[in-house]
């Protein structure tokens, strides 16, 4: 038997069996599968969170992201909304503009570059002659009005030098990608300098000797040329960028005029003031969107399943302003800032006593919403009211943590060196008739009356006792000039502006009752207009605090600070039946094709007096203006037309005095008409007028009306008083050396019309120099009396003929040049008392015979 130690190939095979090397790499084959097999199961999971995390967790702002990448999603800009006036006259428009810039570091023409064989710096130079030569040709365009008539640009101006520097100052920037040449350039333009553009880069883009085609295109652009040492001219390679970005533009053709109304938007098209603001998103309308997909280079690609959302456009507003209107109380009103020395502006509103509808409104100085940040051409003005009103404006110092230093008298110290330009721009951009409070005085007392009326009080007869001087409390009143007015009626003492007739009526009303009627007329709350910044902070006394001196004060209008709308509404509520209704500005909205998509109708807020009440307002108002002939409101009288008004002097007890120890004062005057049946209110408020002979509204603001009225009036159609005084013959005062403005007040009066003639100078303020037809000439009623403020002599018209005419006819053309007629007879003109052809004074009567 053998052992097994005797067998050498099992004992060999134990021992290879048995080798620990061989053990550990069947271990290390055990080891490495099962970690590849950990591995792949690893990324197997990491992937598949991944897909997880991209797919379904993340999935949606992955999605987002591709969609940026591979999308293109371009903006439809909408088209603003237009405003017109009543009459379609367009008061703000949109147009395309486009903003001109540059990649100066793309625009290789114009520059060289070398390179440092050390360093690898480049190093880019200006080409001269190249940046000279576009620089000149985008200039041109620029200027040229329509990018064509390039020969008409004055190269030797300042404006063309100033340019020119702009172009070649944004176009040397070589390391910038990013230039703006010029902005709200139009299309014309635009055009002109992309074809340019077009036209210089393909002639640079050859290079060597130039051919036939290109010395062609060179010569035509006028652009200068190298010459190779063979003096073979030569073209440099290179390129301009220049580009346009599309824009809008809000245009306001008139200026200046409605200013306060209309407001302004700003450099992103946004109504930031007036009817743009208050009507931004009926303007704004809402932008379009275009999505498609784009390359690589984020450049669209031409896709026929591009998605596009259509801009809405934005609807136009249909104003229930009149630019006639409009016209007409911006001149006169202008012209009584100016000549009443009226140191914080002046305000005026025409609205329809009836329906609220506002047929023009004017703040002035005020502003060119075109360029709203401007306010160089009233600076003068602005400082001068900034400086007479320290108590509003003043800018006082503050330390660092923004308390006002003060004084050893601890008063605040004013800030010399301070900014004043936004107090500037605020002052100018405001709506006085809505944004600011005055206290309205004698107007008011048109409403105290109204109170008495109604409640049943007082009436037109109702006689009070003024003996120069009334104590209420520890309280005395006084009328104006400390006059004694006796035994008065209503219409006499509304006459008469006795403060103390009007005490002692508010006193028959009562605290209780006067101060709901208060609030009835609406002077607790915002008249609602469709214009914003309207203020709120009215300043009255409650019910609570209404004492016996707070009511007597309040019942002649010294104790309360509204503002100018809500006065017209008050008053227009007292004459219209006693309804208060909410004045507007928009008339109706359109959209884009002119359909009507909302009209603005009358919005009665409640009747506020009886119609009877109503109709005793309108008597005594009428009263009060009278035929002209008498005192009160007779300035504002126009003959031929039955006016109710109501002039208003009042002091302003929240500000300092004059340098006399007086209170600064309030000029007002609210006139209706026609008086029976009254159809529009015409109000004009004077802020502070430094008028050397007198501080009486009747003055000041009641002429100013009356000019209104005698232009407006007719152009309305309002009725007349229905008095034929067609043979009636006038005396012509003498005017001459009378500021013109006033000096008409004489003719509507006497129901003498008048015709500033043009001057070349300025006629603000002017005195009248001269005037035909001559001072003591008797005239037919109606004649027109031309006035002149810079010659001696007046200006000379041709007589037509008007032989074989209708009367109506002939008279028409002879208003048209300049002519004064009477007519005797009737059927065609037979003969005229001047002959055709000859040289006549303006404003010469032609007498005509007609049969």
């Amino acid at each position: 038997m053998q052992t097994p130690s005797s067998n050498p190939k099992k004992n060999s095979a134990r021992r290879r069996s048995a080798d620990p090397h061989a053990r550990l790499s069947a271990r290390l084959r055990h080891i490495s599968f099962g970690a590849a097999v950990l591995l792949v199961v690893v990324a197997a999971l990491t992937v598949i969170y991944s897909l997880y995390k991209i797919q379904i967790r993340d999935g949606a702002t992955y999605r987002q992201y591709a969609a940026e990448q591979q999308l293109l999603d371009s903006t439809i800009q909408a088209t603003r909304g237009e405003i017109y006036d009543t009459s379609g006259i367009t008061l703000a428009s949109t147009s395309v503009v486009w903003t001109i810039w540059a990649d100066p570091s793309y625009s290789t023409a114009l520059y060289t570059t070398t390179t440092d064989q050390d360093t690898k710096a480049e190093t880019r130079t200006i080409d001269e002659a190249a940046m000279k030569e576009v620089c000149t040709q985008i200039t041109l365009r620029l200027l040229s009005g329509d990018g064509e008539s390039l020969d008409s640009v004055d190269t030797t101006s300042a404006e063309y030098q100033t340019q020119y520097q702009a172009v070649c100052d944004a176009l040397s920037q070589n390391e910038s990608s990013y230039q703006v040449l010029a902005t709200k350039v139009n299309n014309a333009i635009k055009l002109s300098i992309e074809e340019y553009v077009k036209t210089y880069n393909k002639a640079h883009s050859k290079s060597g000797k130039s051919a036939g085609a290109l010395e062609k295109i060179l010569a035509k652009l006028g652009l200068g040329q190298q010459e190779s040492d063979d003096g073979t001219p030569t073209v440099r390679k290179g390129r301009v960028s220049v580009s346009a970005s599309k824009g809008f533009q809000r245009d306001y053709p008139y200026g200046r005029f409605a200013a306060a109304v209309l407001g302004f938007c700003n450099a992103d098209g946004q109504g930031v003031y007036g009817l743009e603001n208050s009507y931004e998103s009926t303007l704004a309308g809402v932008n379009g969107r275009t999505i498609t997909l784009r390359n690589a280079y984020g450049n669209a690609i031409a896709d026929e399943n591009a998605t596009t959302y259509a801009a809405k456009d934005g609807s136009n507003l249909v104003l229930s302003l009149d630019v006639n209107i409009q016209e007409v109380v911006e001149r006169y009103l202008n012209e009584a800032v100016a000549a009443n020395t009226v140191e914080n502006r002046g305000c005026a509103i025409v609205m329809n006593v009836k329906t609220g509808a506002i047929l023009a409104m004017a703040s002035k100085p005020d502003f060119d919403p075109n360029d709203p940040q401007d306010f160089s051409a009233n600076l003068a003005y602005l400082t001068e009211q900034v400086q007479a009103e320290p108590e509003l404006y003043t800018i006082y110092k503050k330390d660092e943590n923004g308390n006002y230093l003060r004084d050893e008298n601890g008063q605040k110290i004013a800030d010399e060196e301070a900014d004043y330009t936004g107090t500037y721009r605020d002052i100018q951009w405001k709506n006085k008739t809505i944004t600011e409070l005055y206290y309205p005085g004698s107007v008011f007392k048109v409403i105290t009356a109204a109170m008495g009326v109604d409640s049943g009080k007082a009436t037109y007869y109702t006689t009070l006792n003024c003996s120069g001087a009334y104590s209420v409390a520890k309280q005395t009143y006084h009328c104006a000039g400390r006059k004694s007015h006796g035994a008065q009626n209503l219409a006499e003492a509304l006459r008469n502006s006795c403060n103390i007739y009007f005490v002692q009526l508010g006193q028959r009303v009562g605290s209780s009752l006067f101060y709901d009627y208060f609030d009835a007329f609406g002077f607790t709350e915002r008249t609602g207009v469709d214009l914003p910044n309207e203020t709120s902070f009215m300043q009255y006394y409650s019910k609570s605090r209404l004492g016996e001196v707070e009511l007597a004060s309040s019942a002649f209008g010294q104790a309360m600070a509204v503002t100018p709308l809500q006065v017209c509404t008050a008053v227009s509520a007292a004459v219209n039946g006693g309804y208060l209704v909410t004045p507007h500005v928009v008339d109706k909205i359109t959209d884009q094709n002119g359909n009507v998509v909302q009209e603005i109708g009358t919005n009665t807020r409640r009747q506020v007096i009886s119609e009877s009440a109503s109709e005793t307002i309108r008597q005594i108002m009428e009263f009060e203006v009278g035929d002209g002939t008498q005192g009160g409101g007779g300035n504002a009288y126009v003959a031929g037309y039955r006016i109710g008004g109501k002039s208003g002097t009042s002091e302003q007890l929240n500000m300092d005095r004059r340098a006399d120890g007086d209170y600064k004062k309030v000029a007002s005057f609210a006139a209706v008409l026609p008086a029976n049946d009254p159809e529009i209110l015409v109000y004009v408020m004077l802020d502070d007028p430094n008028n050397a002979r007198t501080d009486y509204s009747s003055i000041l603001a009641a002429p100013v009306v009356g000019n209104i009225i005698s232009e407006i009036a007719p152009y309305l159609g309002i009725a007349t008083d229905g008095v034929d005084r067609s043979g009636t013959t006038v005396k012509v005062p003498n005017l001459t050396g009378k500021e013109w403005s006033n000096a008409q007040v004489q003719l509507n009066i006497k129901g003498l019309k008048h015709h500033l003639a043009e001057s070349e100078s300025d006629q603000t303020a002017a005195l009248v120099t001269y005037q035909y037809p001559r001072a003591g000439a008797e005239v037919p009623y109606g004649t027109t009396v031309y006035l002149y403020t810079d010659t001696y002599e007046g200006k000379h018209a041709e007589v037509p003929d008007v032989t074989g005419k209708s009367a109506d006819f002939a008279r028409q053309m002879l208003n048209a040049a300049g002519l004064n007629c009477t007519v005797e007879g009737s059927g065609t003109v037979q003969s005229q008392s001047e002959a055709p052809g000859s040289s006549v004074q303006q404003g010469t009567i032609v007498h005509l015979i007609c049969g």
